[in-house]
């Protein structure tokens, strides 16, 4: 599904690169051990059946837009897994080689320094927004791979200040500058205003629901409100063989 804005990433040379790992090497490595509290499925079940749906996703979206994008990550209301899929789909995209970066836009109940297990005491991402920090300087490299993430410092009830066009657009800029794929895990679509002021600004957009938690009436209207951005929906917690996994529905068709 083609966007408004296009594709405007930068495939990043092996020069433009180091600069970048040395730059963010000098701050704090996220470092993450597998353990049963872990939410990355990549460390706990390596070989499951959530580690391959989230490469046939990664493979989808290499192939439906291969030069990478800004991509919103919502869901109609909260508890639906929106910060599971964004965390793990960033780790997928940069362990196939991909300069990411995982982004915490939802101000009011962030849960990507929770899913990492790491807090982002000293610089977040409503510095860099309030122009208090670089994105160099807040950006934290999850182990070692390419994959760098900027978390929110402290959740706020009113984030209208940092979600308008004018901070955001030179904020994801720089980063399209800088990395083939940025993972935005936004607030749920539904009832706050949050998502609607990000969504034009970015690439795409994919939408989770959950099996038998979601309510039915939710999904349209959120389907309204991202309309021609939705790139794709992600079903959570599909049974199949008796097995819980996370699971790519498919490509929303026009």
């Amino acid at each position: 599904m083609s966007s408004i804005l296009g594709l405007h990433t930068t495939s990043m040379t092996r020069e433009n690169q180091d600069p970048l790992r040395r730059a963010i090497a000098a701050k704090r490595n996220i470092a993450l051990q597998p353990s049963k509290k872990s939410r990355l499925v990549f460390l706990t079940e390596p070989t499951g059946l959530a580690v391959e749906q989230y490469k046939l996703l990664r493979r989808r979206l290499r192939t439906l837009h291969p030069e990478g994008g800004v991509v919103l990550i919502s869901s109609p209301s909260p508890g639906e897994g929106k910060t599971l899929t964004s965390t793990n789909l960033a780790w997928c995209l940069a362990d196939g080689g991909h300069q990411t970066c995982l982004v915490d836009l939802d101000f009011r109940a962030s849960g990507v320094s929770s899913a990492l297990g790491y807090d982002f005491e000293e610089d977040g991402v409503e510095d860099v927004l309030n122009g208090e920090r670089t994105i160099l300087e807040a950006a934290r490299q999850v182990g070692d791979r390419p994959l760098y993430a900027l978390g929110v410092r402290k959740c706020m009830e009113s984030p209208t200040e940092l979600l308008t066009a004018a901070v955001l657009n030179p904020f994801l800029s720089d980063l399209r500058a800088m990395f083939q794929w940025v993972i935005l895990d936004c607030a749920p679509v539904i009832p706050m205003a949050d998502v609607a002021e990000i969504l034009p600004l970015v690439d795409g957009a994919i939408m989770l629901v959950r099996a038998e938690k979601t309510q039915k009436s939710m999904i349209a209207p959120a389907l309204e409100i991202l309309g021609s951005k939705l790139w794709g929906v992600v079903v959570n917690e599909c049974q199949i063989d008796g097995s819980s996994y996370y699971g790519y529905y498919g490509n929303r068709k026009k």
